[in-house]
């Protein structure tokens, strides 16, 4: 995870309604802490945040989430001409189209590397069960490519969904974070395959068993709170929108 100032910095810019958005108390001054007091200011804060956040960020408690990589299509090769000042206009502009979606169903993002988004669905940010999850996630993931197709923000979305840690970097700054697991390194070789305005996911995997449950049936496109059958948004197919890589 991004350290958890800058977590709930970007859910007050982007109006999520979360607790570390509304949360009062020291993560900033944690950051400017000595080292000596690190742990214990931490501790405290994430006790007023609530136990669900001790029970994964303190005691590391395994969690099931749904994983997307978002990102833009052939970045590199498309905005080449751009120069540093554009590029970051630019990437604020993605931002801004894609980040408040994640939220919209209660994401939250993992890291940010340029014009690549990791977002996590999940707890201690989602309390869903394991399927809610994955189910928000999709539906994120299919706005996002509804949002950015055929614009200069096309993206492509690699989705992945298992059991992961939160594990505390102990030799630093104690708000800092990582994800580890082993559906972590699957999704960024995922990412590394996947193909244009697509979601992309692995045959054998929970996204897969997913889209063959009628709650993620592949042959219908969700569309706010609507089942719409493929084709009939904005004259795309979006049966074309998913991609089965194999193996894992």
């Amino acid at each position: 995870m991004p350290n958890l100032d800058l977590v709930q910095k970007l859910n007050c810019t982007y109006h999520k309604n979360s607790k570390l958005s509304k949360f009062k108390g020291s993560l900033q001054s944690i950051a400017n802490s000595n080292s000596f007091w690190l742990e214990k200011a931490l501790s405290s804060s994430l006790a007023e945040l609530g136990p669900e956040f001790t029970r994964y960020f303190d005691f590391g408690l395994p969690a099931e989430v749904a994983l997307l990589f978002i990102d833009i299509c052939n970045f590199s090769t498309q905005f080449s001409h751009l120069n540093g000042e554009e590029i970051g206009e630019y990437f604020d502009e993605y931002y801004r189209t894609v980040i408040p979606i994640i939220y919209k169903y209660g994401g939250e993002v993992d890291k940010i590397i340029g014009d690549g988004i990791v977002c996590i669905f999940g707890p201690p940010f989602m309390c869903e069960d394991f399927a809610d999850c994955i189910n928000a996630a999709n539906i994120a993931a299919k706005e996002i490519i509804e949002k950015t197709i055929k614009t200069k923000h096309a993206s492509k979305i690699a989705f992945h969904a298992g059991t992961i840690n939160y594990f505390k970097n102990k030799s630093g700054f104690y708000n800092e974070y990582t994800i580890i697991g082993k559906p972590l390194t699957e999704l960024f070789r995922l990412e590394s395959i996947s193909e244009a305005n697509c979601i992309n996911y692995f045959d054998d995997s929970p996204i897969r068993e997913f889209y063959k449950s009628p709650l993620g049936n592949i042959n219908y496109w969700s569309h706010f709170g609507r089942l719409i059958p493929p084709g009939q948004l904005q004259g795309i197919s979006y049966n074309q929108f998913f991609r089965i890589k194999y193996p894992r």
